[in-house]
């Protein structure tokens, strides 16, 4: 084989290895653009269900088959993200915090973000995916309980 057949053949070869990580990153781009698309769906739902639940509950007529089927809708979107982020997480060699679910190296053993020890006794589950994705409000405070006045004393 002469020296010209080595150089078709190493740039052959480099120009595969492109062709493949290009293709990797247009993947991986698509996910990430279908992972949005998705928090956008979950979004609207959860809008919509909110709105329907207040528009009903003020009639006096709400019908829990409705909203049944918006949480039914909800739950296979939030599931659809957490396949998505999963194997978005797996391909760029990230780990998940099981408390926060923040993405941490490989390598790490305690999270970045909240300082958790990265010992996968604990699993990533759906149920913290939910979370994460959901972003759970904070809880409204109570009102102050108002005290009687008391008599003035004369």
């Amino acid at each position: 084989m002469s020296l010209f057949d080595d150089v078709i053949v190493n740039a052959a070869a480099a120009v595969d290895s492109v062709g493949k990580v290009a293709s990797e990153i247009v993947d991986r781009s698509k996910a990430r653009v279908s992972s949005a698309e998705l928090k956008s769906k979950i979004s609207s739902q959860f809008e919509s269900l909110g709105r329907y639940i207040y528009d009903t509950s003020a009639a006096g007529k709400t019908d829990q088959s409705v909203i049944d089927e918006y949480v039914a809708n909800i739950t296979v979107l939030i599931g659809e993200l957490k396949s998505l982020q999963e194997s978005l997480t797996a391909d760029s060699g990230r780990i998940i915090c099981p408390k926060c679910c923040c993405k941490n190296s490989v390598d790490s053993i305690f999270c970045k973000r909240c300082g958790s020890s990265l010992d996968f006794a604990h699993s990533y589950t759906s149920e913290k995916a939910a979370e994460v994705t959901l972003e759970k409000q904070p809880e409204p405070e109570a009102a102050p309980a108002e005290t009687p006045d008391e008599p003035d004393a004369e």
